[in-house]
């Protein structure tokens, strides 16, 4: 390996480290953000928040990887050849491909194994994960954190809570109204009140009160009185739905659901699962893609003095239209398993096209572009 083979990689690594924490972060935040309900509505500790986002980072990282190699590559690209670096190599008589080439494969296969790594084995198992916790989060009844003094509160449909006044887990002045038996909704009101944990249940003990029921049918209230009341609140949970989506499915589950049927055999859930299969594995060769797709720009302008933003500009739509072909053909296999072949072909020929491009000596975009003008 060279000593500019190894210069290139350097800087192209730590310039995709950089953009990889920023973008990565960025995204993270926003995320977290959009998931701090969990610590305002349902009475999650800081920890267990902090480890519900943390699983999301995987799933980031499969967004931002191709992102952040495309515009490290193009990046540096720009500085070597702003600071004469190329040039002064092009006249040692070094062609495109001994310089950049290599090192950005080298560079380029390394990433696209953490891709694959993340692809295939980590994000499933961060996303099972997290939507274990988010069912067992849901349905482990109304948590206390979400009242509030002297507001009429609704946790769920069919319950609204009011306090006057709480300290801890003891409250006063409280006015319950249960709509789960529809037919004859209930209303508490009682002095006081604490909230219990008694063999894994919740349980809101109400003092000196009494709950008055209408049945409907009979147009009639009902009032019984009580010194001490305890209402379960278990019944309350919310239901998560407990479906495990294919994208959230391990991938040796799906492979061994899946082994010994046809395309024509699955359900519209395998049929989700065969595509997210092979999703996971498709997605990683887009890397290479975006890795040499920068170096095209080389075709265009090779002096400092060269227009760069014609060049960046073409180039960049190119990407985005790679990025676009990536989606698209990951929602039609969806829609249709027999893509699969095509799925596959689609960042092949994308690849071999830049590489062909790459590797064919004295081509020049902008004179092709001049011609068909």
């Amino acid at each position: 390996m060279s000593r500019f083979t190894t210069y290139a990689i350097r800087e192209i690594s730590s310039s995709f480290l950089f953009l990889l924490i920023l973008l990565t972060g960025i995204l993270w935040m926003g995320q977290g953000l959009r998931h701090i309900d969990l610590l305002t509505t349902e009475n999650v500790s800081f920890i267990a928040y902090f480890s519900y986002v943390i699983l999301l980072i995987p799933k980031l990282l499969l967004l931002t990887i191709p992102i952040c190699i495309f515009l490290a590559v193009l990046f540096n690209l720009n500085r070597f050849r702003n600071d004469s670096e190329l040039i002064i190599l092009w006249a040692s008589g070094k062609s495109d491909s001994e310089l950049l080439l290599r090192p950005i494969l080298f560079f380029s296969i390394f990433v696209f194994l953490i891709h694959m790594l993340l692809s295939i084995y980590i994000t499933p198992a961060s996303l099972n994960e997290l939507r274990h916790k988010i069912i067992d989060i849901r349905e482990s009844g109304i948590h206390t954190s979400i009242l509030k003094e002297k507001k009429f509160i609704s946790p769920i449909n069919t319950l609204t809570i009011f306090l006057q006044d709480r300290k801890g887990n003891k409250l006063t002045g409280l006015l319950i109204h249960d709509l789960k038996d529809k037919s004859k909704p209930q209303t508490y009101i009682a002095q006081e009140g604490e909230f219990i944990t008694s063999e894994n249940k919740k349980i809101l003990r109400l003092f000196n009160g009494d709950v008055q029921i209408y049945n409907k049918q009979e147009n009639k209230i009902s009032v019984v009185e009580f010194k001490s009341y305890d209402l379960n609140l278990m019944p309350y949970n919310k239901k998560e739905d407990p479906h495990i989506y294919a994208d959230e499915m391990l991938t040796y589950e799906i492979v061994r659901k899946l082994r010994g049927k046809s395309l024509n055999d699955f359900s519209r859930f395998e049929k989700e699962e065969f595509a997210a299969l092979h999703t996971r594995i498709i997605n990683p060769i887009y890397i290479f893609c975006f890795a040499l797709l920068p170096l095209l720009i080389l075709k265009f302008s090779k002096r400092p003095d060269d227009g760069w933003v014609l060049p960046v500009s073409i180039i960049s739509l190119i990407a985005f239209f790679s990025q676009i072909l990536q989606i698209t053909f990951q929602n039609l296999l969806i829609q249709n398993n027999n893509l699969v072949i095509v799925s596959y072909l689609v960042p092949f020929f994308i690849l071999g096209l830049t590489i062909f491009f790459l590797i064919t000596e004295n081509f020049n975009f902008l004179k092709l572009i001049k011609n068909v003008r």
